[in-house]
């Protein structure tokens, strides 16, 4: 389980992410959110659905602690979580974040 302090950083250093990644002005087209519970973090998009004030969720990368290191998820096809073989668990969060934003395997963002 994660300490508070821990927490904290990721919720700092994932706020601070969502800010720089989604331009203000295209916060009402497109928006990035988390969810943090216990030792897992995930990260979704989320876009303006057909119906008004209702948004569509896509969940992007599942981040989980897992034996003193963080280890990254990708949905595939069916929707299930899959771990994603060409990024090394990590202890450090915002390395692995790095990665997921870099995206070199093509299954985290749309294109």
């Amino acid at each position: 389980m994660l300490d508070s302090f821990t927490i904290r950083r990721i919720q700092s250093l994932m706020n601070g992410y969502i800010r720089e990644k989604v331009p203000a002005p295209l916060r009402t087209m497109v928006k990035l959110t988390y969810v943090m519970n216990n030792d897992e973090l995930i990260l979704t998009e989320e876009r303006p659905a057909g119906e008004r004030f209702q948004w569509d969720v896509l969940p992007i990368a599942r981040f989980h602690w897992e034996g003193e290191q963080w280890k990254v998820y990708a949905r595939d096809e069916s929707s299930s979580w899959n771990a994603v073989d060409m990024i090394e668990p990590c202890p450090d969060f915002e390395e692995l974040l790095e990665q997921v934003e870099r995206d070199e395997t093509g299954v985290f963002w749309r294109k």
